[in-house]
């Protein structure tokens, strides 16, 4: 089995680890046992769209990935990839670790997250016991974490958590935050009475600019009247105030802000059985 690095570097990112015999079959049992806990009691995979938190049992993917990076090609051609060489190569700047096996004929590239924590570095004087004595390490070294972050199935990703996720890709491209044009467009909306624009886009913050994107990919402020609006808020007692010419009064106070946004992103809602009203920090359309 071959073992590579992604690193966070311009230009030619990735690197190969060099291996004996014997690391290579257990690191080769280590990511297979890791496939088959990643996979383990899963039963439901969900198109990603930025909006629900996955459960137990349950994996987001991106279908059609664009792996920029080359990792399925890696893995399908390891000698392409330059061997890690200490004299040109920082583990300090190594993002992920991979490596690739291949299932009912698909290849897989099966991916870790790779934390500054598991760096094991020649600064200082590090021990390990060896023959029944500490010995003193005069080389770089790092460990490997305990489970899979993500798998990439042919051209699908699949993985658990976009938060650890978009820290070794970027999926910018399937769900990002709004731009500072962004926020200004949704704070300049007709239907939206906002009292200081620039000073709304100073204090918008990464959730704030999460939800407005959001709400700006679901377009409820065009699909839906004030009127509506106003309508959906009274029946949820929700507190919606309208401006003299009948817009959204938009609040200075972030914690009201993010109140109006979770409403307009539609995460409020009341249960059919008892009649009580939720909030919802995770959602997606029922089947």
């Amino acid at each position: 089995m071959n073992l590579f690095a992604l690193m966070d570097v311009a230009g030619a990112r990735l690197i190969r680890f060099p291996l004996s015999v014997d690391l290579s079959a257990d690191i080769s049992t280590v990511f297979n046992d890791q496939h088959t806990e990643f996979f383990r009691g899963v039963d439901t995979i969900i198109p990603f769209d930025g909006r629900y938190t996955p459960e137990e049992g349950e994996l987001l993917e991106i279908p059609d990935f664009a792996d920029v990076d080359g990792l399925l090609a890696a893995v399908a051609n390891p000698l392409s990839v330059d061997q890690y060489d200490p004299n040109t190569h920082s583990l300090d700047l190594v993002r992920a670790i991979f490596t690739g096996i291949e299932v009912a004929g698909v290849p897989r590239v099966l991916v870790q997250i790779f934390e500054r924590r598991r760096l094991i570095a020649r600064a200082g004087l590090m021990l390990f016991f060896a023959n029944n004595q500490f010995q003193k390490m005069s080389e770089s070294g790092l460990s490997l974490d305990t489970k899979l972050l993500a798998v990439l199935e042919g051209t699908n990703l699949k993985f658990q958590s976009f938060h650890f996720a978009k820290r070794v890709f970027d999926l910018s491209e399937y769900f990002r935050e709004a731009t500072n044009e962004e926020v200004t467009t949704f704070a300049g909306h007709e239907k939206l009475a906002v009292q200081d624009v620039q000073v709304f886009l100073a204090a918008a913050g990464p959730q704030i600019r999460k939800k407005i994107s959001l709400i700006r990919q679901s377009a409820v402020l065009e699909n839906y009247s004030t009127d509506q609006i106003v309508a959906v808020a009274a029946s949820m007692q929700f507190p919606l105030a309208l401006s003299d010419d009948g817009r959204i009064i938009v609040p200075d106070n972030n914690t009201e802000l993010r109140k109006l946004l979770r409403f307009l992103d539609e995460d409020y809602y009341e249960s059919p059985l008892s009649n009580t009203r939720f909030i919802s920090n995770s959602k997606r359309k029922a089947d």
